[in-house]
């Protein structure tokens, strides 16, 4: 009978350890579950917090801008800002009259060359052409007669300049002629010549020359120019 109530003594110790342990579980997975929660919460009040102080410096900064928008220093840099758009426009708006004004002599150029054949010169209210070859005096007028011109005339020193630039070296036949020395030089429609510029020599034809105009035989080979009115000039007439 003892030995039974020894038995009986373990089996109830066991299992009041056994309970024990059970429970002492049972209590560590409720606090590992308690610390869990708490960890939980505790970050999520940190990720709030975080978040709020991002709102709060957002807002700050917000505040901030605000503050410099509607600052006693916003109207006078608004003014300075309005004055450098006003100035900004005037001054576009003058190169732009600027150039409209300088653009319309060229287009009056541009139509004054248009106006004249191809291969001849315009200025004035003359087309010019230049030969590349070389003749006789009255070959040279004979060929202008031809493109329904005459051997150059000039009216005006603007004329005669432009002519004496162009022509580079060589000398050209021109449109003067006299009948002798006696005579007076004339052009080729015997309009009497106004002696614009004094013509060296005794010979009876004209010719240009890097000195001026200059008189020559009619059998010596030089260029020569032919000129016409622009058929703009034709035209209003």
């Amino acid at each position: 009978m003892r030995s039974s109530r020894d038995e009986d003594s373990m089996r109830l110790m066991k299992t009041e350890v056994t309970t024990t342990d059970f429970l002492e579980e049972g209590e560590t997975v409720e606090m590992r579950s308690s610390r869990d929660e708490d960890s939980m919460r505790l970050m999520k009040t940190e990720d709030t917090t975080t978040d709020f102080l991002k709102e709060g410096e957002t807002g700050e900064m917000l505040h901030g801008n605000c503050l410099r928008i509607f600052s006693p220093e916003s109207p006078a840099k608004l003014y300075c800002c309005y004055a450098v758009i006003l100035v900004l426009t005037v001054a576009v708006v003058a190169l732009s009259v600027a150039l409209s004004v300088k653009k319309t002599p060229q287009i009056s150029n541009i139509n004054a060359y248009a106006a004249c054949p191809r291969n001849w010169i315009g200025v004035g209210n003359k087309c010019f052409y230049f030969s590349e070859y070389a003749s006789n005096w009255t070959f040279s007028q004979d060929f202008c007669k031809a493109q329904e011109s005459q051997l150059a005339r000039f009216d005006n020193q603007e004329e005669l300049n432009f002519v004496k630039r162009y022509k580079g070296s060589s000398n050209y036949w021109i449109g003067l002629h006299r009948e002798s020395s006696e005579h007076p030089w004339k052009w080729t429609d015997n309009t009497e010549y106004n002696n614009l510029v004094s013509i060296r020599g005794d010979e009876l034809l004209g010719f240009l020359s890097d000195s001026g105009i200059s008189s020559s035989r009619n059998y010596i080979k030089r260029n020569w120019i032919c000129s016409k009115p622009n058929n703009y000039t034709s035209q209003c007439k």
